[in-house]
């Protein structure tokens, strides 16, 4: 196996970093009860963060190291324009307990961003890992759009049907995800 292919399969979900640092978000973003709408605004999530990761290092990695400090803010400005594109499609809008998504969303964007910057990737790499990280969203979304929708139909009580449930079962799944860490 090669490393371009271990390093793809290493960034689907084991070491994915958005997964990593925004599941309680993604529990937020899939507000479907169902998985079948879930599968085309996951899409769109998944080209998002593709989209940013791209855009972004190659911005930053453009305009030199002397100013490498404009990197934060070439970051903001890429997720800022990814969530104005997001919300006119619809995707971004309500809000989850009082939050608005597009602020839930912003961090897990431009902490992608930032987290690729600093691994100094060169640019092949940045695209299997971007690419591998937005496969790995997705799945991560459908995977949550199934559990809620399991939960809606099952016979459980209303207290066993909330998010905190949902992070337990994808605690459980994460578990059956590191058992194939053998395979990078």
């Amino acid at each position: 196996m090669n490393e371009t292919f271990g390093l793809f399969l290493e960034n689907i979900l084991p070491v994915n970093l958005v997964l990593v640092y925004s599941l309680g978000v993604l529990v937020s973003l899939v507000e479907t009860d169902r998985v079948r709408p879930s599968l085309t605004k996951g899409v769109k999530f998944a080209f998002a963060i593709l989209f940013a990761g791209i855009f972004g290092w190659i911005i930053v990695d453009s305009i030199g190291i002397e100013f490498e400090f404009l990197a934060v803010w070439v970051f903001f400005l890429v997720s800022l324009g990814i969530i104005i594109i997001l919300q006119y499609l619809g995707e971004l809008n309500g809000d989850y307990y009082g939050l608005p998504k597009l602020f839930l969303f912003m961090p897990a964007l431009v902490g992608f961003q930032w987290i690729m910057l600093e691994r100094n990737l060169v640019f092949s790499d940045m695209m299997v890992t971007a690419f591998a990280n937005a496969v790995g969203f997705y799945f991560a979304f459908v995977l949550i759009a199934t559990l809620k929708e399991q939960m809606r139909i099952s016979e459980a009580s209303d207290i066993f049907k909330l998010a905190p449930v949902i992070l337990i079962g994808l605690g459980v799944a994460a578990m059956g995800v590191a058992g194939f860490s053998f395979l990078y």
